[in-house]
């Protein structure tokens, strides 16, 4: 490596992707490239972890992999972290518990929640759009609520993957697992969560979780910058890898001097 290359991975952000480690294989090499570092969690019972997703009770439990790494970074090193989907809500919780660990956080396409909202809040506001779930399992506790949810190949394909290569959607398929609803709320405070810069990316052709509710999050709970990716689906590091780089390498340059 140049002496060049090496001066650039030096001052390299370090992104933290979450969640799902596998999501994003097409993403962590063009990060790298940019002269970043970046690494994906998988959550406990994500990809290749090895809990199950009824063995998940709260969010502690769940965040465990991603507490796990914050608490062996380098004592002044901060992170981008980045958050898709249901991430979004522990990324919220990583804002709250690791302020000083975070440069700025990344919803991408993410819930966004208000302190207080609870994971089935969520899924109430995306089901209130969809209108129906398809072949998607759920999973009832004794009380006869959700506690769990597995999606469906059928949905998969028709919300989540529409515009994503055909390979991401056979990927998707072998590798979505049982992910727990878990029923605590997301709950922070303005000193600590509230001090982090906050990026929202719009997926504008995300049929899972739709624009007009990207928006209502973002207009409740305002983050710092927007940026909008033109014919994204709910997976935008499958169908726009390069264009989600590209964002990501503008935000690392926006934050770069915060230490």
């Amino acid at each position: 490596m140049s002496s060049k290359m090496e001066a650039k991975a030096e001052a390299g952000t370090h992104f933290v992707l979450v969640h799902g480690a596998w999501c994003w294989y097409k993403l962590l090499p063009l990060l790298k490239m940019a002269g970043h570092h970046a690494t994906a969690i998988d959550l406990a019972c994500c990809g290749v972890h090895s809990m199950d997703a009824h063995q998940i009770q709260t969010w502690s439990d769940i965040n465990k992999p991603l507490v796990h790494l914050f608490k062996t970074l380098p004592p002044h090193q901060k992170v981008i972290l980045v958050g898709h989907s249901m991430g979004g809500m522990n990324l919220s919780l990583m804002m709250e518990q690791f302020p000083e660990k975070i440069k700025a956080a990344v919803f991408l396409t993410a819930f966004m929640p208000l302190s207080g909202s609870s994971a089935m809040e969520m899924i109430s506001e995306v089901q209130a759009r969809i209108q129906s779930w398809g072949d998607t399992e759920f999973i009832m506790g004794e009380s006869g609520i959700p506690i769990s949810f597995k999606f469906g190949p059928t949905f998969a394909m028709q919300m989540l993957y529409q515009n994503s290569p055909t390979e991401d959607i056979e990927l998707g398929g072998s590798l979505l697992r049982k992910f727990p609803i878990i029923q605590g709320e997301v709950v922070y405070i303005e000193e600590r969560y509230g001090s982090i810069p906050r990026v929202y990316v719009v997926a504008k052709d995300d049929k899972a979780i739709w624009e007009e509710l990207q928006r209502k999050m973002i207009a409740e709970n305002p983050p710092d910058r927007v940026y909008e990716m033109e014919g994204s689906d709910h997976s935008a590091f499958f169908c726009y890898p390069h264009r989600l780089a590209e964002i990501l390498d503008e935000i690392s340059s926006s934050y770069n001097g915060i230490y």
